[in-house]
């Protein structure tokens, strides 16, 4: 899947901010818009680096490769699947834990560059733990690297003019709808059942 980070500057007083075109996986091309001008890097370019860095394959951007649409997301190319609001509302469903990891791991790289100060190690690994049923399983120097990269983007994104972008590439697998429906069924049957 194809992301780009597009800067917003409009002129004194404008709306400013970013916004993100996606070209998914299905053909379908979106636009995400982010109301973030307070910050140096934009969150969802953020949320993208850090979920991207700790393999997360269904927090919020591997969410949007299957088919999952949020509220600040509009279609501007490409057909939706007929099914595409149900498919959307299975894939939250059955990610929402993840999704909820991958704002706390965000927050905190993001925070990290915001404030130029480490993440902690720590605090993503407790959090990990909610949300997760395995054990952390990424290496101790990962919070500190996914900053690093985070911030060489920063450097780029204040670097552009209004309307130059940033251009990514999502190449973590994407898990189809109706494995992570019976994932997330699966997980919830097995909460209940202790």
């Amino acid at each position: 899947m194809r992301v780009s980070f597009c800067r917003l500057d409009g002129p004194k007083g404008g709306e400013g901010g970013s916004v993100a075109t996606v070209e998914r996986p299905d053909g379908v091309s979106l636009r995400m818009h982010s109301y973030d001008r307070t910050f140096s890097v934009p969150h969802d370019l953020a949320h993208f680096v850090a979920e991207h860095e700790f393999r997360l394959r269904r927090g919020v951007w591997g969410s949007i490769a299957a088919g999952a649409m949020f509220g600040s997301m509009s279609v501007v190319a490409g057909r939706l699947r007929h099914d595409s609001h149900q498919r959307s509302r299975d894939l939250k469903r059955a990610n929402q834990r993840e999704i909820r990891l991958a704002e706390i791991v965000a927050g905190a790289v993001h925070g990290a560059v915001e404030q130029n100060v480490p993440p902690n190690p720590a605090d993503i690994a407790s959090a990990w733990q909610l949300y997760r049923t395995d054990a952390p399983s990424f290496p101790p120097d990962l919070p500190a690297r996914a900053t690093a990269r985070l911030n060489v983007l920063r450097a780029v994104w204040q670097a552009l003019r209004p309307d130059e972008s940033i251009d990514l590439v999502w190449t973590l697998p994407v898990e189809p709808p109706a494995t992570a429906a019976r994932r997330g069924g699966q997980a919830a049957r097995t909460a209940r059942s202790r």
